[in-house]
């Protein structure tokens, strides 16, 4: 199967502008990819921790990245700020772990699972042929990774 970048027809600034929309795609879906974490939380650790490293791989590619990348920071949730993590988790247990209000299908895990997937997928071809970069683009990679680091730490 040849990736998609290795079209002859596509130009690198039409690769870049899919690739945005992907990452805003992703940031908009997580919540609902990641609402079984608890429930499948082996398979997702997997899978997401495969994520974050083409994620670190794609900002390095165009940016330096701090030494610590995992820089506390407030996290916002329902137009609330959070600086503790506990506060934060608290909340997240209360309002959006919807795990014991509904049990997880086998094909809601599967479409969580090909989501993460199919965004792996695009970050590795784009990690192959991509050339250009943009503010967004970088900023949503950040964003994305810092997700996925405040997933994998619960």
């Amino acid at each position: 199967m040849i990736p998609d970048v290795h079209k002859p027809d596509q130009a690198q600034w039409d690769q870049l502008e899919q690739m945005v929309k992907e990452t805003r795609n992703f940031l908009t879906e997580y919540d609902e990819i990641v609402l079984h974490k608890e429930l499948y939380r082996t398979l997702f650790v997997y899978h997401l921790t495969n994520l974050r490293d083409e994620v670190i791989m794609l900002l390095k590619k165009f940016t330096t990245l701090p030494t610590d990348i995992k820089e506390e920071k407030e996290i916002e949730c329902c137009d609330v700020m959070y600086t503790e993590k506990d506060a934060f988790k608290q909340h997240y247990e209360d309002v959006h772990n919807k795990k014991v209000l509904q049990s997880a299908s086998l094909c809601e895990l599967k479409m969580s699972l090909t989501k993460v997937s199919f965004f792996e997928r695009h970050i590795k071809d784009y990690l192959a042929g991509g050339e250009e970069s943009s503010c967004e683009l970088l900023l949503n990679l950040r964003r994305i990774l810092r997700r996925l680091d405040h997933t994998l730490e619960f």
